[in-house]
């Protein structure tokens, strides 16, 4: 079967989510990133390897005409890394737009500081799984209070709209998803409050009952598209299917060895993409088979119904859920009405997908 997505992916990766280390200071029940890391090579990416993939990145960009995307730390914590400023600073000197993942136990007032001063201005989206202390603790191991703490200087030194407070509902009592909204919507953050995922199995009790089949089963796709898009490279150069696969079971090849484009356009993706989008028999020893993500026939045909409507049906430009995602699947900030280059990263994406319109960040300005 000729997958339409399939058919449309990229030459290139639009994103790449770098592993600076693949430590965690968080020991959080609804990932398996403690059962993993005992018997997982643990290490530190090397500097000189980590800017030779921007120096990559940074030419595809240029070359096909778009900024490429950059994240870190898909299995552990960034504000571990020591020189996450220079990090950042690396990326923007190459035009790589960057924004992060954090528990925010780590990122201090001068860590803070010295992020913005190393020319970071994207999304920051911070993991907070509870807002009592108690519930807080029990999910992810750490203390509370420091954590708010932390979160409130960024608040008042870094615009709320480009922070997303997300809370993965894990065993919540009742009443704590009230509690957790109640905090932090008058801040003016956005939210996102998530059901727990199992990770293409690495927490058991997460997996759900269809995934547990143990019959072949034929994938149509992926809901959220990462393999299309995003390239996922461990601390030793190592690229894996997507962020789920924290058990690093389907390694695509070794970038710091052959490069970026060498390992996306390699034999190993192309089977794997062939699994996962073409319709085929896949046991449940293929990673995909046992991700939430993952589409079957019904789910393809939804999809490409929803995308064929969204084509058919003149609306007004809608704020995506994060712009590092607006981004990455190919969609643009425009120029304002004023006819100003829209240069930097918009400052408020809701705002201005309200009103029908994207301000630049030049002149900050909205409809006139």
């Amino acid at each position: 079967m000729l997958n339409p997505f399939l058919q449309a992916a990229r030459p290139y990766p639009r994103k790449l989510s770098v592993d600076l280390h693949s430590f965690c200071n968080a020991r959080c029940t609804m990932c398996p990133y403690p059962r993993y890391a005992p018997r997982q090579t643990q290490g530190h990416m090397d500097r000189h390897r980590y800017r030779q993939i921007l120096d990559e990145m940074a030419l595809i960009g240029r070359t096909r005409r778009f900024q490429p995307i950059l994240t870190f730390c898909y299995m552990g914590e960034p504000f571990l890394a020591d020189d996450l400023g220079q990090c950042v600073r690396d990326a923007r000197d190459r035009d790589l737009a960057v924004y992060l993942n954090t528990n925010a136990a780590l990122m201090t007032p001068p860590r803070v500081d010295e992020l913005l001063a190393a020319a970071f201005d994207g999304a920051i989206h911070i993991s907070v799984h509870g807002i009592t202390p108690e519930v807080y603790y029990r999910v992810t191991g750490l203390d509370l209070d420091p954590t708010l703490a932390n979160i409130r200087y960024l608040l008042s030194r870094y615009d709320p709209a480009r922070v997303c407070i997300r809370g993965v509902d894990d065993g919540w009592p009742v009443g704590e998803r009230d509690k957790w909204r109640a905090f932090w919507q008058p801040l003016g953050v956005q939210l996102e409050c998530l059901a727990p995922i199992s990770r293409c199995g690495g927490v058991g009790r997460l997996l759900p009952a269809r995934c547990r089949d143990r019959r072949t089963v034929r994938l149509f796709g992926c809901r959220c598209h990462h393999p299309l898009v995003e390239m996922v490279i461990l601390f030793d150069g190592r690229a894996v299917m997507c962020c789920q696969d924290m058990g690093r079971e389907l390694v695509w090849g070794d970038v710091g060895k052959d490069g970026i484009l060498a390992v996306w356009n390699g034999s190993v993706r192309r089977q794997a993409l062939q699994q996962l989008y073409g319709g085929r028999p896949a046991s449940r020893q293929f990673l995909c088979t046992r991700c939430e993500q993952a589409l079957g026939l019904t789910g393809l045909v939804r999809s490409l119904c929803q995308t064929a409507l969204r084509k058919a049906l003149p609306t007004r430009p809608k704020a995506p859920t994060n712009l590092p995602t607006a981004q990455a699947v190919g969609l643009h900030p425009r120029a304002c009405q004023l006819n100003h280059p829209a240069k930097k990263p918009i400052l408020n994406f809701v705002e201005a997908g309200r009103e029908g319109v994207t301000p630049c960040g030049e002149c900050k300005c909205g409809p006139s």
